[in-house]
């Protein structure tokens, strides 16, 4: 069962029932068309069969009811044309991401830079697709994937902000992606457990109001704090 965006729980966000449990398409907001997404449920564990007229009905109406995401892929993608052409273009509301013209990149708040380097382009039968150079080799870029890298930028910045405010107080060991784990003596986890929570879960001073949030574990291993 593929439940509409509306009824999806109180994140709004699309779920699709398998019999391990309900599965969150995430990949949707970084402009996964309907090929990729039947693929990535077919591959999943479980697997999850929906034919293709399916999978493109959800794109749509994923992309018609969060339109404002659409419109950030829009503006990414002209910030590479604007990149392309040495100049730059807004892309957040905010104002939070710059166009870096001269990297060619993508500065984010923390000041640091996303970087397209040698960003070209190539006239397709499916319009202009732009590529950059990168250790493996060249590789395409478009407005969805920029949104993925500053957004991975952007949540990299904040838990790193996190993870230096937790370390004046307690020992940081591990950083996973977007999870902190940290040494205490057994006698400081109930107090370490709730100061490390209420630190992730405060937005930086840059983006007042965003909706930080956290879930946290306490083991004798990493493994056991899942």
């Amino acid at each position: 069962m593929t439940y509409d965006i509306a009824y999806a729980g109180p994140r709004n966000r699309y779920t699709v029932a398998t019999d391990a449990g309900p599965l969150i398409v995430h990949n949707c907001g970084y402009g996964m068309g309907a090929q990729k997404f039947q693929d990535a449920l077919k591959n999943g564990f479980p697997p999850v069969e929906l034919p293709l007229d399916e999978t493109r009905r959800i794109i749509s109406v994923y992309r018609d009811t969060n339109w404002k995401i659409v419109q950030l892929w829009r503006n990414a993608q002209n910030a590479l044309v604007a990149m392309s052409r040495g100049d730059t273009s807004p892309i957040d509301v905010h104002g939070l991401l710059e166009v870096v013209p001269d990297a060619p990149g993508i500065r984010l708040p923390s000041g640091l830079i996303v970087r397209y380097d040698d960003l070209r382009f190539d006239e397709t039968e499916k319009g202009v697709q732009f590529h950059y150079n990168t250790r493996q080799g060249r590789t395409r870029i478009y407005g969805g994937k920029v949104v993925e890298n500053v957004t991975q930028g952007v949540a990299r910045c904040i838990i790193g902000e996190q993870m230096l405010r937790i370390a004046k107080t307690y020992r940081v060991v591990l950083t996973v992606h977007d999870s902190i784990v940290c040494l205490v003596r057994d006698e400081e986890v109930p107090e370490a457990q709730a100061f490390i929570e209420a630190e992730m879960r405060r937005p930086p001073e840059w983006a007042p109001g965003l909706p930080v949030d956290c879930e946290s574990g306490v083991g004798k291993s990493y493994g056991d704090c899942n």
